[in-house]
């Protein structure tokens, strides 16, 4: 008898740039990932300054496979386009065996 262990290894792609000038290319700020428990994401995108301007707390929202779906660049309440800058993101979220994880980075918007 032998014990074979199979686990789903947890794997996550976030872009660093994306230009929502409705070009049909690179139009929405999308993931991809693999591993996560959807219950546990909370994906928010602040400005220099630390003003939220956009939050996510469901991964399938923000997943690039998706027909449609994505970060089109816009300010969460106002609904306004943000203009071109250098904003930051918080990623937070528990993988299949339990692990917490809390991830920092930036993400360039060209217009």
């Amino acid at each position: 008898t032998k014990f074979v262990t199979i686990t789903d290894e947890f794997w996550v792609y976030i872009p660093n740039s994306f230009t929502p000038d409705n070009d049909g290319v690179n139009d929405k700020f999308c993931i991809e990932y693999n591993g996560i428990r959807d219950n546990t994401f909370l994906f928010k995108i602040m400005d220099s300054q630390g003003v939220l301007m956009y939050e996510s707390r469901s991964p399938s929202e923000l997943k690039c496979s998706g027909l449609d779906l994505g970060w089109d660049g816009k300010q969460y309440k106002t609904k306004y386009d943000l203009p071109s800058d250098t904003y930051l993101y918080e990623v937070s979220f528990q993988d299949f065996e339990g692990w917490k994880h809390k991830e920092y980075g930036t993400i360039i918007l060209v217009r």
